[in-house]
């Protein structure tokens, strides 16, 4: 299956932000998404509810969360926050483990079929860690967003 083209822009890209918490970083996230109209007040709700019964953690070389939903998603988006320091996401793989993220990728879908397709992409994109360290690294939002592009083979529609 072709994965959606994802919509993104430099107001959806925070650089190198402190938070507390996993839910914190959504609730920024998922409300830059919403200021843009790319959600409905319902995504910022479900995202939240998701990432509870489903979390996003990803134990790779730079560990990552990617929480994701299609509830209340009107454009499919990705939103990005590269991290001050870690913050503490619950394990994908349902171990209950924590995993300390250095950066999160949230995103919407329109098609939850087209999930998986999506997922599998930036699981394969960021088995190497120096291109999420490059990520990291990025100066301003626009840089970040060329370079994830990059890795990304052209999922993004930047704009």
């Amino acid at each position: 299956m072709n994965e959606p083209k994802m919509k993104s822009n430099e107001r959806l890209v925070v650089l190198n932000r402190s938070f507390k918490e996993s839910a914190e970083v959504i609730a920024c996230l998922a409300g830059l998404a919403r200021q843009e109209g790319f959600v409905e007040d319902l995504f910022v709700k479900k995202i939240q509810e998701r990432e509870l019964e489903y979390p996003t953690g990803l134990s790779m070389p730079v560990p990552l969360a990617i929480p994701h939903i299609s509830d209340g998603c009107v454009v499919p988006f990705v939103s990005i926050a590269t991290l001050a320091s870690p913050v503490v996401f619950k394990s994908m793989d349902r171990s209950g483990g924590d995993i300390c993220a250095r950066i999160v990728f949230l995103f919407g879908i329109l098609d939850p079929k087209s999930q998986l397709a999506v997922l599998r992409k930036f699981a394969k994109a960021f088995a190497n860690g120096n291109d999420v360290e490059k990520l990291l690294k990025s100066g301003a939002p626009g840089a970040l967003l060329s370079e994830l592009n990059d890795i990304l083979n052209g999922l993004l529609d930047v704009g």
